[in-house]
C-alpha cells in the first residue's frame, strides 16, 4: 500500500488543467523491438500484444521483428530479446545480449513456451547470463501468462509511457487502466486527509468542503480522460464524455458528490471522508473498466456493491496514511523560572550596616533612624 513518501506524481495530477500535454504523450510512438532466432515466437508475441479484445480486431502498432544477427541496428524504446525455454543452448542470444548491454540498451528477456519445459534446471543455469536484466517467463500463446511475468516487466521498463504504451499495445490496457485507477484513487485519498485536518477548524469547514467537489471531480475527470486514452479512445475530450457519461450514470455522481459533504460532520471524523473520496473514484475508474472488457453498463446493483468493497478498502487506506502521518514537531519552549520575592524579616541600617528587627524605628546599635521599613 502506498505511503507518505510514495506520492510520487500525486500533487502533480491536481496541476494538469491543460489535457493537450496528456493527449501529446499519449500519442507519441512506443517501438518495441522483438529479436530472437528462428521459431523463438516473436510474431506470436507481438499479435498477442496487438489482440484488442473489445473490437476483436488487431491494432496497427510500431513494433520491429529482427533476427539475432541484425539486433545492433534496432532502434526502439524497449528491446525484447526472446528465448525459447525449451533449448538449453543460448550463447548466440548470450553474445547478442552483452552487445546491446554495453550499447545500453532498453532491454528486456523473455523465455517463450514456459509451459512445454519439461526440466525447469535448463533456466536456472542460463539465470546468471542475464544478471541486471528484467527477465520474464511465459507463453506467447496463452494471455495469462503474459498478463502475470510479461506485462508487469514491460511496464517497469516503460514507466514513464504507460498511455501510450496502453493505447498502442491492447494487451497491456488493463494493467495500466488498474495502475491508473489505483493511484489517482490514493491521490483523492491524499488530498481528502490534508482538507481534512483543515475541515476540523468550523470557520474553514465549508469552504474546503465546497474546494474538495471541485478539486476531486476534477480529479476524477482527468482519470476518466487518461482511462479513455489507454483503452484507445478518441483524444476528444467530448467523445468521452458521451461515451462514459451513460457508463457511469449520472446518478451516481451525484450520489457521490453528495457523501463527499460528509466533512461538512466534523464529528464523522476524517476516516470516513478520506474513505469516500478513495471509493467514489475508484468506482468511477472500475465501471469504465468493466465496460471495456463487456462492452456493458455495470448494473446498478453491481456498481453499489463495487462500491462497499471500495469503501472498505477507503478505510483500510486511510487508517494507513494516518498511521504514518509525518507529525509535526514542535520547539519545546520552557518559560524560565520568576525568582519569588523573599520576605524581608529583617531591616538593615543604612548608618552602620546592622539588621534590626522589622518592626524597629531605631537602629540598636547605632541608634540611627530606620527608614527602610516604609
Amino acid at each position: 500500500m502506498p505511503g507518505w513518501t510514495d506520492l510520487g506524481n500525486i500533487w502533480t495530477t491536481f496541476k494538469e488543467l491543460d489535457i493537450r500535454p496528456i493527449a501529446d504523450d499519449a500519442q507519441r510512438a512506443v517501438v518495441l523491438a522483438f529479436v530472437g532466432a528462428t521459431g523463438a515466437g516473436k510474431s506470436t508475441l507481438i499479435a498477442a500484444l496487438r489482440y484488442d479484445q473489445r473490437a476483436r480486431d488487431q491494432v496497427i502498432t510500431p513494433t520491429i521483428e529482427a533476427d539475432l544477427e541484425n539486433a545492433s541496428r534496432i532502434e526502439a524504446d524497449l528491446i525484447v530479446l526472446m528465448l525459447d525455454a525449451t533449448r538449453g543452448d543460448v550463447s548466440l542470444e548470450a553474445n547478442v545480449y552483452r552487445d546491446l548491454k554495453t550499447a545500453g540498451r532498453n532491454l528486456l528477456i523473455f523465455y517463450n513456451k514456459q509451459d512445454a519445459l519439461s526440466d525447469a534446471s535448463i533456466l536456472a543455469s542460463a539465470m546468471p547470463m542475464w544478471s541486471g536484466t528484467r527477465v520474464a517467463m511465459g507463453s506467447a500463446i496463452k494471455p495469462e501468462s503474459l498478463a502475470t511475468e510479461f506485462v508487469p516487466r514491460v511496464s517497469d521498463a516503460l514507466r514513464d509511457k504507460p498511455i501510450a504504451l496502453a493505447r498502442q499495445y491492447p494487451l497491456f490496457r488493463s494493467a495500466v487502466a488498474r495502475n491508473l485507477i489505483n493511484d489517482t484513487a490514493f491521490a483523492s485519498a491524499s488530498y481528502a486527509i490534508g482538507t481534512g485536518f483543515a475541515e476540523m477548524i468550523p470557520a474553514l469547514n465549508i469552504p474546503f468542503n465546497i474546494t474538495d467537489l471541485i478539486v476531486l471531480t476534477k480529479n476524477q475527470a482527468l482519470m476518466v480522460y487518461k482511462l479513455g486514452l489507454a483503452l484507445g479512445l478518441s483524444t476528444d475530450w467530448r467523445d468521452h464524455l458521451a461515451e462514459f457519461g451513460g457508463v457511469i450514470g449520472a446518478g451516481f455522481l451525484w450520489r457521490q458528490a453528495a457523501r463527499q459533504l460528509v466533512g461538512l460532520i466534523p464529528i464523522w471524523g476524517i476516516v470516513p471522508k478520506v474513505a469516500i473520496a478513495y471509493a467514489g473514484t475508484y468506482a468511477v475508474g472500475e465501471a469504465i473498466v468493466y465496460w471495456y472488457h463487456t462492452g456493458r453498463k455495470i448494473s446498478g446493483k453491481d456498481l453499489n456493491e463495487l462500491y462497499a468493497s471500495a469503501i472498505t478498502q477507503g478505510k483500510a487506506v486511510a487508517k494507513n496514511l494516518l498511521a504514518r502521518a509525518p507529525r509535526p514537531t514542535w520547539r519545546q519552549f520552557r518559560l524560565p523560572r520568576l525568582a519569588l520575592p523573599v520576605p524581608r524579616t529583617k531591616i538593615v541600617c543604612a548608618n552602620c550596616g546592622k539588621q534590626n528587627p522589622r518592626d524597629a524605628k531605631f537602629c540598636n546599635q547605632c541608634a540611627a533612624e530606620l527608614s527602610s521599613h516604609l
